[in-house]
């Protein structure tokens, strides 16, 4: 089997595309919503928090995709490859039927637990519903996505995504402000735009993964528990370290809850701007993790070490020379978002801490991936877990309630959080002890 090898800049470019177009997808219902009502921003807001689980749950199987995919390429196994990706469909479906079930009937006791204001919850209602009880059709993008990126086809899912940030403009468009005279349903249509551009999404992910990763119908029965079992040790524990993030952002979450729809609006709107911020961080990490994962399969660990290094250098300046571009231009980008003066300044006084919090996490993002790549996994997981609730948590407390510094003391938490994990990982990296943890 031929194994094209692609350069960190053709891996990395198509990715940053893909995830600009995922976040804005991600967040195109926010920026709508803002021309509707801040209520429905609020809303979106704390429920989208608690979304977010449903990605990191799916994430862990496509975690497992990714890196046995890689390394079985740099192995040249493609009976494995088509063994990955198999198990990997089969254990996302399972995975998004059940979270569909839980959160379509149990929508409401999961927002009165995050403390989300009542008059919220019963706006929310039918997004949660929609958006959440059909991840299932995430789920089947996510694990295709994984196994196309393993294989360095990163531009195809690309395209797909173009599509359904589309679609669901078009939705939104239709359902908020009534184009082509459709109804008004406000919230609720916002989620029923979503879950169709994400249904008609999945439909093209499978047929373009099928093409480009040689993967046929009748393999779905060359199920293999080997790999199962290779894919939950990889997933596992990589799920209870992002699952810990989730949670602990949720505890932070009811914090915020606690301080007024003014607060939640603005944290809205901070963390919407701070997922742009990510976008090449992430896609950086996800193009050095392709690498290094193949890297690995080849046994060619010092160049993985190498390009590890290299990679976190160059995301941590282009983290801290953007950060410092939207700390300039705040009230530009705030005011495009909303005009009410009561949450432009409360999210005012947070962005200079913003360079400090996307610096720290730089290092978590690149490195990370790489150790994940390179199959050490336990270790970024224990420490994850120890520095969420050890520090994150406790601290955006402090500072946030305790002190009374509100949004700026819950950034000044995660910013602390950042920095003592991205210091932990590195030591990790330079330590060389994942070389002895390859899975091939």
């Amino acid at each position: 089997m031929k194994v094209t090898k692609k350069s960190l800049l053709a891996l990395t470019i198509p990715i940053f595309l893909e995830l600009l177009l995922v976040t804005v997808v991600g967040n195109v219902d926010t920026i709508m919503l803002g021309r509707y009502s801040d209520s429905a921003v609020a809303t979106v807001g704390g429920i989208s928090q608690v979304l977010g689980i449903q990605n990191v749950i799916l994430s862990f199987i496509c975690l497992g995709t990714s890196i046995l995919t890689a390394q079985y390429l740099g192995s040249q196994n493609s009976k494995g490859i088509r063994e990955v990706i198999c198990v990997s469909l089969i254990m996302n479906l399972v995975l998004g039927t059940a979270l569909g079930l839980l959160y379509f009937f149990g929508w409401e006791w999961i927002l009165v637990q995050i403390k989300l204001p009542k008059h919220l919850i019963s706006l929310g209602e039918g997004y949660f519903k929609l958006v959440g009880g059909l991840c299932i059709f995430q789920a089947i993008t996510l694990t295709c996505g994984a196994a196309m990126k393993s294989f360095g086809n990163t531009k195809q899912m690309l395209y797909v995504n173009v599509g359904v940030n589309l679609l669901n403009i078009l939705g939104n468009g239709m359902f908020i402000f009534g184009w082509f005279g459709s109804p008004i349903l406000g919230v609720t249509g916002v989620g029923l735009s979503t879950v169709v551009s994400r249904s008609l999404g999945s439909i093209v992910s499978v047929i373009v993964m099928m093409k480009y990763c040689n993967f046929k119908l009748i393999h779905f029965k060359e199920f293999s528990t080997k790999i199962l079992k290779n894919i939950l040790s990889i997933g596992i524990p990589t799920a209870g370290e992002h699952l810990s993030w989730s949670i602990a952002q949720l505890i932070i979450l009811s914090m915020v809850n606690t301080m007024g729809s003014i607060n939640i609006t603005a944290r809205t709107y901070l963390t919407l701007v701070s997922s742009f911020i990510m976008i090449f961080s992430i896609s950086l990490g996800h193009g050095t993790a392709i690498q290094v994962g193949q890297l690995v399969g080849a046994n060619d660990k010092d160049l993985a070490y190498v390009q590890c290094l290299k990679s976190t250098k160059i995301s941590f300046i282009a983290a801290g020379i953007v950060s410092v571009i939207v700390v300039l231009a705040k009230v530009q980008i705030m005011k495009f978002f909303t005009t009410d003066i009561s949450v432009l300044n409360a999210a005012y006084k947070v962005f200079i801490w913003m360079i400090l919090l996307e610096t720290g996490r730089t290092f978590n993002i690149v490195i990370i991936n790489s150790l994940h790549a390179a199959g050490d996994i336990k270790f970024p997981m224990f420490i994850g877990i120890f520095s969420m609730f050890g520090i994150a948590v406790p601290l955006s407390w402090l500072f946030g309630i305790q002190m009374e510094l509100g949004l700026v003391g819950i950034w000044l938490g995660n910013a602390a959080d950042e920095w003592l994990r991205g210091i932990a990982m590195l030591w990790r990296w330079n330590s060389k002890k994942w070389t002895k943890k390859s899975f091939v």
